[in-house]
């Protein structure tokens, strides 16, 4: 799983860095369009287009339409409210076109997140099957993946929500913290280059030590807790395939392992039923460990991995 994820980060960190200078141009092309001497106030963001200006607006919507067909979140919503307006106001403009950026940004990284999940999936799968069969010594035949399960794997919720959901969510905070650095900019009259640094810090980079920050960071979150979601799941589907019966879960025990991973290491669960299994078993030391058997099922983050982000 490791390499996989590892390896999709490149393109994750530049899909980012694209987006960034999209966001900038857009935003000293405006900044030379309207601009006086004392910048762009916030009185004059708000007029409304010309008639030109609005004309020209609306042959860029077959852009945004287009992307609203595969839409994260609400924005094709947002898209169909523009079609409709007779009136649009240049800040308005700008952030339908900031939105299309990131609309752009997070569908690229869906599809890259998909990719990984559906290659972890995959050898995952067969690599559990072939340790299965080194283990207990018995031929099983491969049988290939059917698509249905990579997409139930892309569609079951990560911490509570899935992937299309985690990545809007994503762009809805990103927008946000857009709108606010944009607004700040016009009622002060700072220069453009105030935004270009409000997004770098938004967007991150690398610090010090090499680690992501920002929204590079989150969006690496969601990568490596969706690449071992789809590892745990690999895995659980061999188990079923080969009619095992019994998984037990086995922790690294170190400084960094969650009380979760510690209380659970050693507990042995049914494959099909979870909790519900002989009393031998049934261990009850602490909270952890009497939520997973209480679970008559498999389920994720309480008697199966993966127990945290």
């Amino acid at each position: 799983m490791e390499s996989s994820v590892n390896g999709a980060v490149p393109e994750l960190i530049q899909s980012f860095e694209k987006a960034k200078k999209e966001l900038i141009k857009e935003i000293y092309a405006f900044y030379a369009k309207h601009a006086s001497e004392n910048g762009v106030s916030l009185a004059e963001a708000q007029k409304q287009l010309s008639f030109a200006e609005l004309r020209e607006f609306k042959g860029s919507l077959k852009e945004y339409e287009r992307l609203a067909k595969n839409s994260i979140g609400t924005y094709d919503l947002q898209v169909a409210n523009l079609s409709r307006k007779a009136r649009i106001t240049r800040l308005q403009a700008l952030e339908a076109e900031c939105d299309t950026i990131l609309q752009r940004l997070y569908q690229e990284q869906e599809k890259l997140i998909q990719d990984v999940v559906k290659d972890v999936y995959t050898q995952e799968y067969y690599r559990s099957q072939f340790e299965i069969e080194r283990y207990t010594g018995f031929m099983y035949e491969f049988s290939k993946i059917p698509t249905s399960a990579i997409e139930q794997v892309i569609m079951t919720p990560v911490f509570g929500a899935d992937l299309s959901t985690r990545l809007w969510r994503q762009d809805m905070d990103t927008g946000f913290k857009i709108r606010q650095s944009l607004n700040e900019m016009f009622i002060t009259g700072q220069p453009p280059q105030k935004f270009a640094d409000d997004l770098q810090k938004i967007i991150g980079a690398r610090d010090k030590s090499g680690n992501l920050t920002g929204k590079k960071y989150e969006a690496y979150r969601v990568l490596y807790s969706e690449g071992a979601q789809a590892l745990s799941q690999s895995q659980l589907q061999a188990y079923i395939d080969d009619d095992m019966e019994y998984y037990q879960i086995i922790a690294t025990l170190d400084n960094k392992t969650s009380e979760i991973c510690r209380s659970l290491d050693g507990c042995i669960f049914s494959v099909t039923k979870g909790g519900d299994v002989p009393q031998k078993y049934v261990k009850g030391d602490n909270e952890y460990q009497r939520r997973a058997y209480d679970a008559k099922s498999v389920i994720s983050g309480i008697n199966f991995p993966i127990f945290h982000p």
